[in-house]
């Protein structure tokens, strides 16, 4: 079937190319003045014609496509369609489309993303990437494309930034559980090739030394921050552990982590909290649901993803100059029963 074309719809309507052209595209501020019966009129014809914009060729007029694209590590993990969530409420409400892609948290993923976003198919991007170097990063400013980072790791790229504390996330958790007399402490890590995992890594080592408690490398387990392999990393590395070695507590680099840690060790027996106490960061959905409920750090992901979404049409707007911008967002702790 033909595509409906403006000039179908000006002959349908009665009216010129250019008069429809006015209409559909919503402008404002022109000396052009068309009534309300005409452009009421133009607009039911184009709906009866089954008109559509052709995005191709507005974007060859205006040079914006109207899309931002927003890089996650992985859609399994809840935290991730909240900030989509307070993204897509942001863009839509400004007139953008959002684009979604999942790198996996693999540098092949975010290579896969770069390159897309490179060739254009967004006018701005929101990053939460592991793996993309300052230099990467600078590729897409250098094209024109700029860029919000939501992950800690993209701090020294130039680029806006919307995130939380998460040393302070790891600093609170620590704080708790040596409130509650546990003194042997374990971390469940994130991946340690990745500038977060080692920041909660340093951050939980911190946390240790300001109330004295030992920090040995035996109690720190390098995960990946997804689902996938950590229930039986978990169960290998503490039964792999004498009884005597084995810690009191644990604090996981996020919840998803903790929450597969608390299935697998209950499975097999283990008390929790009554031998090990466990904690994880991000609030998601699932910590209140599972049993026992997660302890955890968490904050508010909506309001995360709708102010980095701002942000970044502002700069695609007009605020191209200034310094980057920086923005801290609080974290609460939610005492719950693992912990």
């Amino acid at each position: 079937m033909r595509r409906v074309t403006q000039l179908d719809v000006a002959r349908e309507a009665g009216v010129t190319r250019a008069v429809v052209s006015y209409v559909l595209s919503n402008s404002k501020g022109s000396s052009i003045r068309i009534s309300e019966q005409t452009r009421n009129k133009v607009v039911s014809i184009a709906k009866e014609l089954g008109y559509r914009v052709n995005l191709s060729a507005r974007s060859l007029i205006t040079r914006r496509t109207q899309n931002l694209a927003m890089l996650v590590p992985d859609l399994a993990n809840p935290f991730y369609p909240m900030q989509i969530k307070g993204a897509q409420i942001a863009a839509h409400g400004a007139g953008y489309r959002m684009i979604i892609f999942d790198s996996s948290a693999s540098s092949e993923g975010e290579q896969d993303f770069l390159e897309m976003a490179l060739g254009g198919v967004a006018d701005g991007v929101l990053l939460s990437a592991f793996h993309l170097s300052s230099e990467e990063v600078h590729q897409l400013l250098d094209a024109g494309i700029p860029a919000v980072g939501l992950i800690e790791g993209l701090g020294g790229t130039g680029i806006d930034m919307v995130e939380t504390d998460q040393r302070k996330s790891i600093e609170c958790l620590v704080d708790y559980l040596a409130s509650k007399g546990h003194r042997s402490i374990a971390h469940l890590a994130g991946d340690l090739s990745t500038a977060n995992g080692r920041a909660r890594l340093e951050a939980y080592r911190a946390a240790l030394a300001k109330h004295g408690l030992p920090s040995e490398d035996a109690m720190v387990l390098e995960g990946n921050f997804l689902r996938e392999g950590t229930a039986q990393l978990v169960e290998s590395w503490y039964f792999g552990l004498s009884p005597a070695r084995r810690p009191d507590a644990m604090v996981a680099a996020n919840d998803l982590m903790a929450v597969e840690a608390i299935k697998a060790l209950k499975q097999r027996g283990v008390s929790i909290p009554g031998s090990l106490a466990i904690c994880g960061i991000d609030n998601i959905p699932e910590a209140s649901y599972v049993e026992p409920s997660l302890t955890t750090v968490g904050q508010d992901h909506v309001a995360i993803g709708r102010l980095a979404t701002r942000l970044l049409i502002e700069r695609i707007e007009g605020r191209e100059d200034g310094a980057p911008v920086h923005k801290v967002l609080p974290s609460q702790l939610f005492v719950r029963e693992s912990a």
